[in-house]
This record gives structure tokens, sequence and C-alpha cells, in this order.
């Protein structure tokens, strides 16, 4: 019988891993800072529990240390999701290889429990992400995906103002110099 913090344990253990393997002039271009295993526990403990399905978003995912450490407290707690629907951004090559494993491990976890998974892990900037989403849900007729909750540790990086981000971020009627508030915006939005 596996327990919450085993799921935890594996993903901060890829965590660590994954951080060797950065070639640390991209983390840098690319503003990341992960997210430590004790830190997840405690963002996915700030949820309240829920019966009904979950659609959460985490945007730049690393290797999905914030979506298993929700996956680990809604398995553990007594009233859990009717389902579980993760969409998980990430660019970087060495993050996405880890992240699918860590998705693979959340479905299996939730199948301990009983609760319908799907996750879906997306190899795409979420800033252009965001504003296709917001963009479609315009020109649909507001049928923009929403997700029901988000969990996320943005990238820390200032944007440039001549930028394909800022121009982006404009677009979708967002004034920010950094992504971290970018990514918080757009997740807003997408709620």
């Amino acid at each position: 019988m596996t327990t919450q913090h085993d799921l935890v344990n594996k993903t901060d253990a890829a965590r660590r891993e994954a951080n060797q393997a950065l070639d640390q002039c991209r983390r840098s271009e690319l503003g990341q800072f992960m997210t430590p295993g004790s830190i997840a526990t405690f963002m996915a403990s700030m949820f309240k529990p829920t019966t009904r399905p979950v659609r959460l978003l985490d945007a730049g995912a690393g290797v999905g240390s914030l979506v298993a450490a929700f996956v680990a407290a809604a398995c553990a707690q007594r009233r859990r999701p009717a389902s579980i629907e993760l969409s998980c951004y990430e660019v970087d090559a060495v993050m996405l290889a880890a992240l699918r494993r860590t998705t693979r491990w959340c479905q299996q976890e939730c199948a301990r429990h009983d609760i319908p998974f799907t996750g879906h892990v997306v190899d795409r900037d979420f800033i252009e992400a965001g504003s296709a989403l917001l963009d479609q849900g315009l020109f649909d007729g507001g049928c923009a995906p929403r997700f029901t909750a988000a969990i996320l540790n943005p990238p820390y990086r200032k944007i440039h103002s001549a930028s394909r981000e800022r121009a982006l971020l404009r677009g979708a009627g967002i004034e920010t110099s950094n992504l971290y508030t970018a990514f918080l915006a757009f997740a807003i939005l997408l709620l």
C-alpha cells in the first residue's frame, strides 16, 4: 500500500535529478525555480476537499511537483474528487520527460483510489497557449477551456517591452513586465 508521501517523494527525487541535468544558462533564460516537495505539499494542502470533478491547471509545471502533491492530497481525503483532469504546460525538454513520468504516477495513484484521471502534458509556451485559449473563447462564443483550480510556481523573469510575450499579453489586456504576474493573470482568466 502506498502513502500520500510516496508520490511526492518520487516526484521530489525526479526534481532533484532534473535540476542536475538542467543547463544553467537555459534555466536562467526560462526563469526556472523548482518547487521542493515540502512546499508543493503545503500548497496542495490549501485546497478544500471536493467531490466535484477537478480540472487542474499547472502553467510551467516543471517535473510536476505541484500536481503530484495535489493528486496525493486529493487521494488521501475522505471526500475525493469525482475525477481529476490535469493540464500541465512545460517547454523545457529535460522537464518534459520527468513531467510525463509524474503524470503516469498520478494516474496510478488515482487508479488506486478509484478516481478517473486524465493527464495532458502540453509542450507549449503558456503565454502563447493562454493567449490562444482566450482568443478561442472570444471567437467561439466564450467557450475557452475553463479550469476549476490552478496550482503553479510561475517562472521569475522580466519581459522586454518589445518582446513577442508582451505583445501577446497586451492582446489579452494584460500589462506586466514579468513572467510571474503574466502567468498568474492568464491562470486567473482561465479559471
